[in-house]
């Protein structure tokens, strides 16, 4: 078992790894979208 003191160095950094882990993801999902939307903007110019 971990004393409170171990504790208090861990878990701040497993909410800061956990952060940027769904910051990461959510980032992805948005740079898609933004792309997909350039590409039909890009397609109806073309055509």
């Amino acid at each position: 078992m971990a004393d409170k003191y171990s504790m208090i160095s861990f878990v701040p950094s497993m909410v800061i790894v956990s952060a940027m882990v769904v910051g990461s993801f959510v980032a992805i999902y948005y740079l898609r979208k933004c792309m997909a939307k350039d590409a039909a903007k890009a397609t109806e110019r073309v055509k």
